[in-house]
């Protein structure tokens, strides 16, 4: 049972490290990003992590919508320099933030897309 688990476990982290690889290489192109949230294929972080992550950028004084623009169009060692911090972990919730703004605020949605595309 536990060799189950494991290779349950393994294909996961593949699969994972399979879109990390495809996100961070296309963090230039926007319409690729926009498939990817619209397609669903990323899934949304848990809310709680989003919502602490929100409060951590108003305490730091660090805009939630500059912070989500740049992880997705800076190259990822100057993202984790200039904000010391992961840039996966940031992408992950910026899934989350696309995927909510979608949600609630299309015009928005479209928005922070067109402004993507204008600085590419």
């Amino acid at each position: 049972m536990t060799n189950i688990i494991d290779f349950i476990a393994r294909h996961e982290q593949k699969e994972l490290t399979k879109l990390q690889r495809t996100v961070e290489c296309s963090y230039d192109q926007v319409d690729e990003l926009k498939r990817f949230v619209e397609a669903q294929q990323l899934q949304i972080k848990d809310h709680t992590l989003f919502l602490a992550f929100l409060l951590y950028l108003q305490e730091h004084h660090i805009d939630a919508l500059t912070i989500f623009k740049d992880v997705f169009s800076i190259p990822r060692y100057k993202f984790e320099h200039l904000y010391n911090m992961k840039w996966w972990s940031v992408a992950q919730l910026g899934f989350t933030f696309l995927a909510i703004l979608k949600d609630n605020e299309p015009a928005e949605y479209e928005r922070f897309f067109n402004k993507m595309k204008s600085l590419n």
